[in-house]
């Protein structure tokens, strides 16, 4: 049933209205004595401010505070000028009273990031009004205001989430002194904060080592991309998938993955016309990066065997075989089956092999005993997702292009 604190057809209406046109809308919100008695007027012209004072004059109203709000699916993001703790509590429940369950009230802080209205302090903001000094209005609070705004979305734009966890907590801090009002504290953090993000900014305006060979890679991509281009679509189509590969390990940060398949691409450019280029062996690709990670395990095995115990010596008799099980059988089946594989069969033997190589590559990453092996007690360095991870990978890449 509505009442004069709450409208429940003109609140249902104008939140509609909000969601609708995406417009913030001027709000004014009466804590009740119970969270059913609550208020909550909106309006299309009346300030915020006005509201307010129309509620200040409806019996059972306690405190009030105005602001704006606007609709975003179904969440209310109300934005108060002073925020007043018990906003959310109680408009839940009267929303709920209201039979307005699927509306869910948000509360902001003065920068726009949402705010936990139990971190704030029990004096509301008509209380602070009262007992605070009076500061003179000489357009400090805006200017603060604004500057907190700039630095949450610098912190935003840093595209760091560790960096965002850390920084994140002093915009908050700043923007909960202005709202005390201190605005010379809240001037100190803020000045820290910016000094920090300048830094921070200097910092990454300069690039990386990595950063710079990543975009001497690019450069060479694209020209080869452009060279591509010039060819007929029976030659292009291979070499355009290569460079497609080249360009997600470049987006991955597998630089020398992508410095070793531009050198491929670009042999292959240089080639003659006439001479059709040789196959690549997925097998003799995928028996040399077993070899390499056969020798630190033969290291590894010559120590366990040292042990001159049982159960050590079987393991170590199991060799890099046993540790991948029915892995390694399956995927040599479809090694073998892509090599002699022609025509339209090679396709279907590359399907058969990029599932193999996804279950290997899935096996290598998530196996326990892959991950005792590289860290063993012994100190023996043992790599196998490396070698056998960058086989797999160019596998793939062939697998692909076939």
């Amino acid at each position: 049933m509505s009442d004069q604190a709450f409208d429940t057809d003109a609140v249902l209406k104008l939140i509609k209205k909000s969601k609708a046109s995406g417009k913030e809308l001027p709000f004014a919100f009466g804590l009740g004595a119970k969270p059913e008695t609550c208020g909550l007027m909106i309006d299309l012209r009346k300030p915020g401010k006005v509201l307010r004072g129309d509620l200040k004059k409806i019996p059972g109203i306690k405190k009030t505070c105005f602001g704006t709000l606007r609709v975003e699916e179904n969440e209310v993001f109300l934005q108060p000028e002073k925020p007043l703790k018990g906003i959310v509590k109680q408009l839940k429940k009267r929303f709920m009273k209201e039979g307005m369950v699927k509306f869910k009230p948000v509360l902001l802080g003065p920068d726009g990031s949402i705010i936990d209205e139990e971190t704030l302090p029990d004096d509301d903001a008509e209380d602070q009004e009262a007992t605070a000094p009076a500061q003179a209005d000489d357009g400090t609070a805006a200017a603060l205001k604004q500057r907190i705004a700039a630095a949450a979305e610098a912190v935003k734009a840093l595209g760091s989430p560790d960096l965002a966890g850390k920084l994140a907590p002093e915009v908050k801090a700043s923007a909960k002194l202005l709202g005390q009002g201190d605005h010379d504290g809240c001037a100190v953090r803020l000045t820290r904060l910016e000094a920090a993000l300048a830094k921070l900014q200097g910092q990454s305006a300069k690039p990386s080592a990595d950063q710079q060979q990543a975009g001497r890679l690019g450069k060479l991509l694209n020209e080869q991309a452009a060279r591509i281009k010039t060819l007929p679509s029976d030659q292009a189509a291979p070499l355009a998938a290569k460079a497609r590969e080249i360009a997600a390990q470049l987006k991955s940060g597998a630089l020398s993955e992508a410095a070793a398949g531009l050198k491929a691409l670009a042999q292959a450019l240089d080639a003659p016309a006439d001479v059709e280029a040789p196959q690549e062996d997925v097998m003799a690709i995928w028996q040399a990066a077993k070899e390499e990670a056969d020798r630190g395990i033969s290291e590894l095995q010559a120590a366990l065997r040292s042990q001159n115990h049982p159960v050590l010596a079987q393991i170590a008799d199991a060799g890099l075989a046993g540790a991948t099980d029915g892995n390694q059988t399956a995927l040599m089946k479809a090694l073998f089956e892509m090599k002699s594989a022609t025509g339209e069969a090679r396709k279907t033997a590359a399907q058969a092999l990029l599932a193999q190589v996804a279950a290997y590559g899935k096996f290598l990453k998530g196996d326990p005993v892959i991950a005792l092996v590289e860290e063993n007690p012994f100190g023996i360095s043992a790599p196998v997702r490396a070698p056998l991870g960058n086989a797999l990978r160019q596998i793939a890449g062939i697998a692909k292009a076939a």
